[in-house]
C-alpha cells in the first residue's frame, strides 16, 4: 500500500482546493477514470470523524462548495489528475483521508484551519545593532 501525506494552512470558511494523486501498480503511471464509486473518504475535525458526504465535484464551482460535502472529480483535460475540495467551517486541525482500495493507496492530507488572515512575509528585514 502506498501512502502520501501533506500538510497546509488554510482559512476558515474558504474552500480548500487540492489535488489527489492515485497511481497504477507500477507506482508511476496515473490511474485515470476514477469516480466517487472507486474511492472512499474520511474527514476529521480535531480528531473527531465527520459524516461529510463524498460527492461528484465536476458540476460544482468553487463558489458553490459548501460545508458537509467533500467534492472529488477528475480534472477535465488532465486524465489521472483529481480535484479535491471542501469548505472547513471551524478553526482547528482537519484531516482528509482518501482511499483508493483497488489500487491499495491512501492519501492523507492535513489542514491547519485558522480564522486569522495568513501573514505573508517577504522582502528584506532591516536589523541594526550598536557597536
Amino acid at each position: 500500500m502506498s501512502t502520501i501525506f501533506r500538510s497546509r494552512v488554510v482559512r476558515i470558511n474558504q474552500p480548500v482546493r487540492d489535488q489527489a494523486d492515485f497511481f497504477e501498480g507500477d507506482g508511476f503511471t496515473r490511474q485515470a477514470g476514477l469516480t466517487i464509486a472507486d474511492v472512499t473518504s474520511a474527514l476529521f475535525y480535531d480528531n473527531v470523524p465527520l459524516p461529510w458526504v463524498l460527492t461528484d465535484g465536476a458540476p460544482v464551482s468553487d463558489s458553490q462548495v459548501k460545508a458537509a460535502y467533500v467534492y472529488f472529480h477528475e480534472i477535465a483535460g488532465a486524465p489521472g489528475y483529481y480535484s479535491l475540495r471542501f469548505r472547513p467551517n471551524a478553526a482547528g486541525y482537519w484531516r482528509l483521508c482518501m482511499v483508493y482500495g483497488a489500487g491499495e493507496q491512501l492519501l492523507a492530507q492535513d489542514y491547519d484551519v485558522t480564522s486569522e488572515a495568513l501573514q505573508m512575509r517577504g522582502g528584506l528585514t532591516a536589523s541594526f545593532t550598536n557597536c
